[in-house]
């Protein structure tokens, strides 16, 4: 069966393979931001730019510099509203 996944402002996308159910990039990223992991693509873009290239592997993927840094806004942003949403509850 699917299961349940608890998820704050993301939904996991499951799919499928075999015997085995992998995420989606989207589920796997919003895994890392529930996790708060958006240092580890920082890390990889910071790389990526002392070493003068175009392209970040990320999650198993190529992306351009220009999308990575995107991808890390939107993560770095959905961090700090979780964050805010635990400190509102307490």
């Amino acid at each position: 069966m699917w299961g349940r996944q608890r998820c704050l402002p993301f939904i996991f996308i499951f799919v499928k393979t075999k015997t085995q159910y992998t995420m989606s990039k989207m589920g796997q990223i919003a895994a890392m931001v529930q996790d708060g992991r958006s240092d580890d693509l920082k890390k990889m873009i910071e790389v990526t730019e002392r070493n003068e290239r175009n392209h970040v592997f990320f999650l198993g993927k190529q992306y351009t510099l220009s999308d990575a840094k995107q991808i890390l806004i939107f993560m770095q942003d959905a961090e700090r509203k979780i964050h805010r949403n635990k400190q509102s509850s307490q």
